[in-house]
């Protein structure tokens, strides 16, 4: 198994646990879709050279956008004056946390793939 590639199927999975939940709450859409083929994108990059330094990008770019919106829901837990946040909505932002965690250490871990050849 090449080096990097577990922690990439794991951002996989986190990816598919964040469609699944997003497609309970919101029902089916075009964005639980593409971060679901963004995970499954990501997690072939150490397989394939050609696409690895894309998959890297695009794993920093989700992570970016993971971490924006657990403080963008996290500021509209708190509108009206009380934090309320619905369990399944909470589990949902923890997920986006932990592929936001996730896309930096893929980034971090296919860097360093990529050094060492």
């Amino acid at each position: 198994m090449k080096p990097g590639s577990i922690t990439t199927v794991v951002f996989a999975l986190g990816c598919a646990a964040i469609a699944w939940q997003s497609a309970q709450i919101l029902g089916t859409g075009f964005w639980g879709w593409a971060i679901l083929a963004t995970g499954v994108f990501i997690a072939a990059g150490p397989y394939y050279r050609r696409i690895r330094g894309l998959a890297r990008v695009i794993a920093l770019v989700l992570s970016i956008i993971a971490f924006l919106a657990v403080a963008l829901g996290l500021l509209a837990a708190t509108i009206g004056g009380s934090f309320n946040l619905p369990d399944d909505q909470a589990l949902l932002l923890l997920t986006f946390g932990i592929v936001g965690i996730l896309g930096v250490v893929v980034f971090i871990t296919m860097k360093q793939d990529k050094i060492a050849g």
